[in-house]
């Protein structure tokens, strides 16, 4: 793992954008990161979310990040390294 990137613990889902942002802080720059609920899906393997999850959507998309957590970080680590920013400063991290 690489020391110089630390990822916080404080993520929020965006009900608009259907997004979770977390930060990450490298070499003492805060970067915002950004994962799409269709990608949270797919890295957890999960075709689609019930209606059941849909009530509660900001509590399931929290824990499709926490259950991708280490995946997550990896890939916004492997951005952040290679300066793959938004036009926004932003990372965002997309379905493949």
């Amino acid at each position: 793992m690489n020391q110089a990137i630390i990822f916080s613990d404080n993520e929020q889902y965006n009900t608009i954008s259907q997004q979770v942002e977390f930060q990450a802080q490298n070499k003492g720059v805060l970067i915002s990161c950004v994962i799409s609920l269709s990608h949270l899906q797919q890295l957890n393997e999960q075709a689609e979310i019930t209606s059941e999850q849909r009530i509660n959507i900001e509590t399931t998309a929290l824990t499709l990040f926490d259950n991708a957590r280490f995946d997550i970080e990896d890939l916004a680590e492997e951005m952040i390294n290679q300066q793959t920013f938004g036009e926004d400063g932003k990372i965002y991290l997309h379905n493949t």
